[in-house]
């Protein structure tokens, strides 16, 4: 089956977190022999970070005339997958996240949209035209590819749900995707837009993550791997340190807008800030965490978050997840750093393997499903 994925976020250069799972699911479908195109939202500051990502890998190579060296790279990168083109979003889906940037910046966000989705619009109509089938991965993707009139998937994230509830467009939305095939990550995200759909959290490379080994540190390191916003509750992690009774390091991977505020709330010897870090660098965090932590919160206008990916990804490398939404070695309340510290403290001291959690989300499987007619 010829297949288009259309998508608002989608890795810009190899080892990009952003949209990963996007990436994943192209990689399966692929696997199981389907033909399939990508038509993904760009980045302003794409050429920026990809030069940034390869001076490191320069570096990690050896001394190198360096400006060859990465016009060289950059060449490499457009040929990994000649089957992606991308359309320019004005910086709205990267970074913080377009859910974000809606809230703190509501009428630059809204001119960034509405430039943005009718060029989208008319990237994916031609390119429809060869498709079987369309997967469209978040809402707004799924409204941009109802021109081309295919059989679609649209899959709703968490984001999406609650930005367009908050400008009173879901409604309208789901009405204008009914012909469609709805999939929602969680039950939560089904119940907000009140409409019939298939609940199925995305899917992991469970062979890689399994692959990875084990190999806790010491002190025992709590890890959280997030966008640093506040739908996150990192700074809750962040105040649970504090409770812990086991003596741990608390490490921070990702970036965002809240990263500068984090770091003067967490002036404490055992707190570390990595960045944002490539998907090399978190499979070596999650090798060596000992916990990973997942303390999302609900906002005060209703949003949360759906199913977070870092969670699937350390339950099958065998990483226990305390957690506040999602599946988890162990749910506790949202903002509550006392809970999440007693979570913390219960799951030090019990070894187990979590595998189980995520054993039937191997990607493979889940592509399978969302192309079924049931």
């Amino acid at each position: 089956m010829r297949i288009g994925v259309v998508t608002t976020s989608y890795p810009r250069w190899p080892g990009d977190p952003a949209g990963g799972f996007v990436e994943g699911h192209v990689r399966a479908l692929r696997r199981l022999g389907h033909d399939v195109e990508v038509v993904a939202a760009g980045d302003d500051e794409v050429r920026v970070d990809l030069r940034e990502s390869q001076r490191r890998e320069v570096e990690r190579r050896g001394p190198v005339d360096d400006e060859h060296e990465i016009d060289l790279r950059e060449g490499e990168r457009r040929n990994i997958d000649r089957r992606i083109t991308r359309v320019r979003a004005r910086g709205l889906f990267y970074s913080g996240g377009a859910p974000d940037a809606f809230e703190t910046t509501p009428l630059r966000s809204l001119l960034a949209a509405a430039t943005f989705l009718p060029r989208f619009a008319a990237t994916i109509r031609p390119r429809a035209r060869r498709w079987d089938h369309i997967i469209a991965h978040w809402l707004p993707s799924a409204l941009a590819a109802l021109p081309a009139r295919k059989p679609m998937t649209a899959i709703a994230h968490g984001g999406d749900i609650y930005t367009l509830q908050r400008m009173k467009l879901l409604a309208p939305a789901v009405r204008a995707l009914r012909g469609s095939r709805l999939v929602f990550v969680a039950e939560h995200l089904r119940a907000a837009a009140n409409t019939p759909g298939v609940v199925q959290p995305m899917g992991i490379d469970l062979a890689h993550f399994r692959a990875l080994g084990r190999a806790p540190s010491k002190p025992p390191m709590i890890l959280v791997a997030a966008r640093l916003v506040p739908i996150k509750g990192v700074d809750v992690a962040i105040e649970a340190l504090a409770h812990v009774a086991t003596p741990a390091h608390l490490v921070i991977a990702g970036d965002g807008p809240e990263r500068r505020a984090l770091e003067a709330r967490a002036r404490n010897a055992r707190v570390t800030f990595l960045g944002q870090v490539d998907t090399r660098r978190r499979d070596e965090l999650l090798r060596e965490a000992s916990v990973v932590v997942v303390p999302s919160r609900v906002m005060p206008n209703g949003r949360t978050e759906g199913c977070p990916t870092i969670a699937l990804e350390a339950l099958a490398a065998g990483v226990p997840v305390v957690a506040t939404i999602g599946r988890a070695s162990e749910l506790v309340p949202p903002d509550d750093p006392r809970a999440l510290a007693q979570g913390i403290d219960r799951t030090l001291a019990c070894r187990q393997d979590p595998y189980e959690l995520v054993a039937d989300l191997d990607w493979i499987r889940v592509a399978e499903r969302l192309l079924r007619n049931e």
